[in-house]
């Protein structure tokens, strides 16, 4: 079968599909058998970005099915394959697209339903599935009803989370480096598997008594990538598995006409079981990373970054004997892990009621008590950081935090008469989480990679503690062993207020008007204790005697209090008409203001317009617009934050009811603006112009950010004869942006680029039950700006995919 789908996509090209969604499922069985369009379908998308097809493309099942033991049997199964073709950066493919070659389920549903109720087990009985056979998705699902006894709902989906996008955390090594070493893929690389499984049951749905029980379970597994810094960046390997399992309870009591009474219990426990060791050179060359050796073929790990005019890991990473400088930053070893365990039960109190004529009332009030648990957290690096000579460091310790919050709303609606209500809404938030941590690090020293660290005696280091057989600290070395004890509190309580009146004028007109206020009240502290043992020869140091050893407490520059309260006030106006049948508009708008913040990027003063339009002047024709515009501000003189955020969109549909062609389009416009003072550094010294002073050895600048985006799609399909369906669109992706880029050899990257969308289908139904499909996609992402010390990401790519579907 499958030879004979290859040898059909040769003579009739290539192929997309799509399962039609229910409505539109039904609509169309409406239709006479001979009215039906034949399904063009289109591929799922993995950019998310190609365009929806009108309702015409879409599969749909037109037989009647079969009868068997009193139940309506329909059931489809669309079998196919892929045939991939692209050029250009596969990691940026596999990010963006992820589509491979080879067989596919495409499809498989299988539809029970009793007319009269007179199941045993189940009225209706539903099982779907797609994307089996290597797409990145699939999905399976199960839907079971037994009238007012019960329904059961279970599925299973499987992702393959790829991303691979090699400006993420790339330190962009430059090219007068000696050696050069540009890094070719993101050393903080995602290659995960995740898996999603749930399960929920309702019983007696219809009763004055209901009761809902759920599980659903999340599972990411594979291998991550990222880095850690100790004298230069390493590049570190993440076995990755983490779970999460939540259990819900719930029952509902409908005994009060109008009203219902809810109670809920939920419980979410998440076990986090990753660990991290040093990548080694097999997997480091993937990434472009050289091997390096010292005298006497002892392997080392010089990091990622190579920038050796600003001294990254060394001057001079390689000796003229080929083998690696032992005196630069380097790695022989790195390994961390830690059990994180933490749960987060809660329960929830709500009602809903319209018990008063002229009064509606909804309400909700939850409490959770979570806890967060590493018992056990272990890192050991052994290598060199040359600034402070550490040779061996290893961490050791524990944490745990704690998460009280009580959060509610309540609301009310007063209908004073049939025009004029009156709208109520509070809302109460209150977190706080207490946590503490104990750290113990143990350091020994040494003056290159190739000299041992010394352990202290009394023995072999004498006063005044300048044999070589003492430990080798630097003028920059830390303390030999540290205990670090820490606890840190975080409180906010938030309160909301909205009240608003809303007036019918006519029956084609309403408008409302309100105010909103807001109290936020932040309190944090921290209470921090190091007991520092400092060895010679670090004597004579924070009060320690030159007889050292010593063991001193440092109070910490962390310890105090904090607390911030924020006082917001929002004006809320709008409206909504029905100027004629086939006209709908409707505007709102938001003013804001607070007296304080508590981010350096949260707005005191905001303004937020939205106005919504849909016209309808046929009822095959359809044209809607969105605009969108926020303005935010903070202009305090250390921060001067400016942002905002102008979104327009424009869509229509054109379906005429003979089902004979349709078309479908759609614009967006989106510009993002945002600007902050910032304070930085850099090396060598980078001078911005700024307006205020951030102290030595920081530098002050004004952070700009600014994104144009357009992105558009024009959907067409047309059905020539009773038997054969076409379809073709095109969506494209167009950005323009910059930004503040403080390194030199930074690109602008995915600020500014086009993405690139087409589509072409074909749909002929051989029979009555049998169709076959076929078509294309086409994906082009292309970047405005230079690639950069790395690889470009442009790529281009052909998915041909061809099927046949069949229905009974």
């Amino acid at each position: 079968m499958l030879h004979l789908l290859m040898v059909g996509v040769c003579l009739m090209g290539p192929t997309l599909f799509a399962q039609a969604t229910d409505d539109k499922k039904a609509n169309k069985e409406k239709a006479s058998a001979e009215e039906q369009p034949v399904a063009a379908g289109v591929s799922v998308d993995s950019a998310r970005k190609s365009a929806d097809l009108p309702v015409g493309w879409n599969a749909t099942d037109i037989n009647k099915g079969e009868t068997a033991a009193g139940y309506e049997i329909k059931q489809s199964a669309e079998f196919g394959g892929r045939i991939t073709d692209f050029t250009g950066n596969t990691g940026t493919w596999d990010t963006f697209v992820n589509l491979g070659t080879g067989p596919r389920l495409l499809e498989y549903t299988l539809d029970l339903h009793s007319p009269n109720h007179t199941g045993i087990l189940f009225d209706d009985f539903s099982f779907t599935n797609f994307g089996y056979g290597g797409d990145p998705n699939n999905l399976s699902r199960i839907r079971v009803l037994k009238g007012a006894l019960y329904n059961l709902n279970a599925s299973f989906r499987r992702d393959q989370s790829i991303f691979d996008y090699d400006l993420l955390a790339n330190p962009l090594n430059p090219s007068p480096s000696n050696p050069t070493v540009p890094i070719l893929q993101s050393p903080h690389e995602f290659l995960l598997t995740r898996r999603m499984s749930d399960v929920n049951l309702g019983l007696l749905p219809l009763g004055k008594v209901r009761f809902r029980l759920g599980w659903s379970r999340v599972v990411n597994e594979g291998t991550t990538f990222s880095s850690f810094h100790q004298g230069t960046e390493a590049l570190l390997q993440q076995p990755t598995l983490n779970t999460t399992d939540n259990y819900t309870f719930g029952v509902s009591l409908r005994f009060i006409p109008r009203t219902s009474i809810n109670y809920d219990q939920y419980y979410t426990y998440y076990k986090g079981d990753t660990t991290a060791t040093l990548a080694p050179n097999a997997v480091g060359a993937l990434f472009g990373l050289p091997s390096f050796t010292l005298a006497g073929g002892i392997p080392v790990n010089l990091g990622i970054s190579f920038n050796t005019p600003a001294g990254q890991p060394c001057a001079t990473p390689v000796l003229g004997t080929g083998f690696a400088n032992p005196a630069c930053n380097g790695y022989f070893s790195f390994t961390r892990s830690g059990r994180n365990r933490n749960s987060f039960p809660t329960e929830q109190f709500s009602f809903q009621s319209e018990y008063f004529r002229h009064v509606d009332l909804s309400g909700r009030i939850n409490y959770s008590d979570a806890e967060a648990d590493l018992p056990d957290f272990s890192q050991l690096f052994t290598g060199l950081e040359t600034r402070t000579r550490a040779r061996v460091q290893g961490l050791t310790g524990f944490s745990v935090s704690r998460r009280l919050s009580l959060n509610g709303d309540f609301a009310a609606t007063i209908r004073v008469t049939d025009k004029f209500r009156i709208v109520d809404t509070f809302r109460y938030d209150n977190f706080r989480i207490p946590g503490a941590f104990n750290v113990v690090t143990t350091s020994f020293f040494g003056a290159t990679l190739l000299s041992n660290p010394n352990a202290f005696s009394p023995a072999t280091c004498p006063p005044p503690f300048i044999a070589a057989t003492c430990p080798q600290h630097s003028a920059s070395s830390g303390p030999d062993v540290t205990v670090d004890n820490r606890n840190d509190f975080l409180r906010q309580e938030r309160k909301i207020n909205t009240f608003e009146l809303e007036y019918d004028f006519t029956k084609r007109i309403t408008a409302h008007a309100g105010y909103r206020f807001e109290r936020r009240e932040i309190t944090q502290s921290v209470a921090d204790t190091l007991v520092e043992t400092i060895l010679p020869t670090l004597a004579n140091v924070r009060g320690c005697p030159t007889t050292a050893p010593c063991t001193i407490s440092v109070p910490s520059t962390d310890v105090g209090n904090d607390f911030v309260e924020i006082n917001g006030h929002s004006g809320l106006i709008g409206f909504s008409a029905r100027p004629t049948d086939q006209l709908r508009i409707s505007a709102d708008a938001e003013f804001f203001s607070g007296d304080n913040a508590f981010f350096r990027t949260t707005p005191r003063h905001l303004q937020d317009y939205r106005i919504r339009a849909t016209y309808k002047p046929h009822t095959w024709v359809t044209f809607g617009s969105a605009i969108r515009i926020r303005e935010n501000r903070n202009t305090s003189a250390d921060i001067g934050n400016l942002q905002h955020n102008r979104s327009f969109g424009f869509s229509g549909t054109v379906t005429p009811p003979e089902g004979k062609w349709g078309v479908d389009l759609s614009y967006d416009y989106n510009d993002v603006f945002s600007q902050t003072n910032i304070c930085f550094v850099a090396t060598p010294n980078f001078v911005a112009p700024g307006a205020i002073t951030c102290g030595t050895p920081f530098l002050s600048g004004l952070s700009i950010y600014n994104e144009l985006a357009h992105s558009g799609s024009l959907s067409f399909f047309a059905k020539p004869v009773r038997r054969v369906s076409l379809g073709a669109a095109y969506t494209i992706t167009s950005s323009t942006g910059n930004t503040l880029i403080l390194n030199p050899n930074a690109p602008t990257g995915p600020l500014s680029y086009n993405y690139h969308l087409p589509v072409a289908t074909l749909a002929i139904e051989l029979s009555k039950n049998l169709t076959y499909k076929t078509g294309w996609n086409y994906y082009d992402y292309n970047e405005k700006s230079n690639a950069g010390p790395t690889l470009p990401r442009d790529f281009r790519g052909n998915v041909f995919t061809l099927s046949l579907r069949y229905s009974m």
